[in-house]
């Protein structure tokens, strides 16, 4: 989105002191020939031009601003911000200078200089939209949100016609869980310009974050037809297919093997050789990249495996590629021997800082996931890469090598067809669950009102497909009286959008409790005091199904056709209860309403299911993480073989 400026008129005070109208006109000519290469792709043609420029007029700032556009398009940062600086040395006053400087220092990872350049170029030239965009975007990687959306309004304002802008903060407001202020804000970017391709992106997002199916696919229709590759919104479109239940597994497989193809070729030449020492047998050096460390799943799955890493055999590293400071941060970052934080800085930069870290085996917790760094995946920087955790399937790149699952989630046979990573199962489950609060059970849940039964969902809102809408109706008609409350539903439009999706089911909304995100605490006191949970389809809940039988709640779950789909499943197999697995949708209504009318069998349930939880191989940390290890000491055997 952001423009680096090459092509505006000097200005009075944008040239130095010793440059004549003379040497400034020839030097204006080599510049356009030199823009013209550029334009062509001939950066080093380019580079000769400018370079020719500032011999006739060496303190010319544009000549020096244009160094620095062709340096930074070489990967030569260095180079390129000393460029920059060049041109404020002979132009203090050049905004474009101040500006590109700042693009350079966000590539580098240095926020707070990035900074104060864009407000010194917006001090010269109040009308930059551009510059407060980029601010904008400096400032919500920081966390000063209010800032940022005072930036993204200037921006606006300058430039009511700036796509791009009204694009930032639509998704400014969609973090901040003001979605219809999001949407109204998206439908004006994408309505001023039909053509503009994250408008209508970030669009179909909000509609299946807010469970609008039919509008998610009209908007992605009309960005596959701009731009069938998505460039910079392959990973939203993937994981929106994780969300479908109208396209099977092998096209969502084919979409993410191209997509994950067109990111391979956007980054690159991915790196074929390594500076490692292909011993099996020595210590080796892990790094795990994610932008969840903190209070997200990703985090708390990750805290008792950091912590229980052994150490003599693993030396581990943590790159964080998005800032955070909340205890959890800080708690994992105590249980690691390295941390990097990497945010900002450009996939480039990144593989090569993980080069000089000799990382042995690089760990993806994203996939496809918001924040994700696939693209540095996609370089190739360490001789092993693997994905696992925070995305239950393929990525689609040809350089991740594997992808860490286990038999009931990815059965051999059809699972591997499904991946372009090769799988390795672990040979309990996937998952290690630590619950992080020490939470009472809930004895006696909905005391107002002990004789109805209340089913509960905790999932993201986004999950909640139409078909397993339909089927959780089914069930609420076959149990007179019976309730349903919904947690983590936007409000306005979407909670609107859920009444009428019920009333068309014919179910009477005033039996459902709608409800927002809640704090942890309020989160689990919520399921707590609901007799049965409602799982999810296609795509399953992992953790809050985890957090669900530790709070001694059943629920039932199907074995699906694809990873999303069969969470659930795997663990339940892990826990050795197959009552709870329904072989279809039929049976999925047959059990929760045995049981919502069969009290003994809930109550035996509610009373065990944490003790059956904290049993099982689900919560076997020293187990879980000897298998981990025993998986990445194989990867390294293996690639170590050549």
């Amino acid at each position: 989105m952001h423009r680096v400026w090459k092509r505006l008129v000097a200005k009075p005070g944008t040239v130095g002191p010793g440059v004549t109208p003379a040497s400034t006109q020839l030097a204006e000519q080599l510049i356009a020939q030199g823009n013209a290469r550029e334009d062509a792709g001939e950066l080093d043609a380019a580079l000769d031009r400018y370079r020719e420029a500032l011999s006739i007029a060496p303190d010319y700032a544009r000549a020096h601003l244009n160094v620095g556009n062709a340096l930074r398009q070489l990967g030569r940062l260095d180079e390129a911000i000393a460029a920059q600086r060049e041109a404020l040395r002979c132009a203090p006053s050049y905004a474009p200078a101040h500006f590109n400087l700042a693009l350079l220092l966000v590539d580098t990872g240095n926020l707070g200089a990035a900074e104060g350049h864009l407000r010194q170029a917006l001090d010269v030239e109040p009308d930059m939209a551009d510059a407060a965009v980029l601010l904008a975007d400096v400032l919500g990687r920081v966390g000063r949100v209010a800032d940022a959306e005072t930036a993204l309004l200037r921006a606006i304002s300058t430039r009511p016609d700036f796509g791009g802008a009204m694009l930032n903060l639509g998704q400014l407001y969609l973090r901040q869980g003001r979605v219809d202020d999001a949407e109204d804000m998206l439908v004006r970017a994408a309505t001023i310009d039909p053509t503009f391709l994250g408008g209508h992106c970030a669009l179909a997002s909000l509609y299946l974050k807010t469970g609008r199916g039919a509008d998610a696919s009209q908007s992605m229709a009309r960005a596959l037809t701009l731009d069938p590759e998505l460039r910079q919104y392959q990973s939203s479109y993937l994981f929106s297919l994780n969300l479908r239940s109208d396209i099977d597994a092998r096209t969502v497989f084919a979409e993410h093997a191209r997509l994950g193809a067109g990111i391979a070729r956007a980054v690159g030449t991915p790196y074929e050789t390594w500076p490692n020492h292909p011993d099996p047998a020595r210590r080796i050096r892990l790094g795990y990249v994610s932008g969840d460390f903190g209070m997200h799943p990703t985090g708390l799955f990750m805290r008792p495996v950091l912590q229980g890493h052994n150490r003599k055999g693993f030396e581990v590293h943590c790159y964080s590629n998005k800032k955070s400071e909340v205890p959890m941060t800080q708690a994992l970052r105590a249980s690691v021997d390295r941390w990097h934080e990497v945010a900002g800085i450009s996939d480039r930069l990144f593989a090569e800082q993980i080069r000089r870290d000799e990382i042995d085996i690089l760990v993806d917790l994203s996939g496809h996931a918001d924040g994700n760094s696939l693209g540095v995946f996609a370089l190739h920087p360490a001789p092993v890469q693997v994905t696992w955790l925070g995305y239950l399937n393929t990525t689609g790149l040809p350089a991740m090598d594997y992808r860490i699952c286990d038999r009931y989630t990815d059965p051999e046979g059809v699972a591997d067809q499904l991946h372009t990573e090769r799988l390795y199962r672990m040979p309990q489950s996937q998952w290690c669950y630590v619950p992080v609060y020490d939470v009472p059970l809930v004895c006696q849940p909905h005391v107002e009102d002990p004789s109805s039964i209340v089913f509960g969902s905790f999932n993201q809102y986004a999950k909640i497909s139409d078909a397993c809408l339909d089927l959780w109706c089914r069930v609420l008609g076959a149990i007179p009286g019976s309730r349903l409350v919904v947690l983590d539903v936007p409000p306005g439009k979407p909670r609107d959008h859920l009444r009428d999706r019920l009333i068309a089911q014919g179910t009477d909304p005033d039996r459902v409790s709608i409800r927002g995100r809640e704090a942890i605490r309020g989160y689990f006191t919520a399921i707590g005091n609901v007799d049965i949970a409602l799982d999810t389809f296609p795509y399953n809940g992992g953790t809050t199904t985890l957090d669900t039988l530790w709070m001694g709640v059943p629920v039932v779950v199907q074995s699906g056709d694809r990873a999303v789909a069969r969470s659930g499943y795997s663990i339940m197999q892990s826990l050795q209860m197959p009552e709870l697995v329904a072989a279809g949708p039929e049976e999925y209504v047959t059990l929760n309403v045995r049981l919502g009318s069969d009290v003994g069998w809930r109550n035996e349930l509610r009373r065990t299911l944490r003790q059956r939880l904290a049993a099982s191989p689900l919560m076997d940390v020293s187990r879980f993480v000897s298998d981990l290890e025993a998986g990445y000491r194989y990867m390294w055997r293996t690639w170590c073989k050549g």
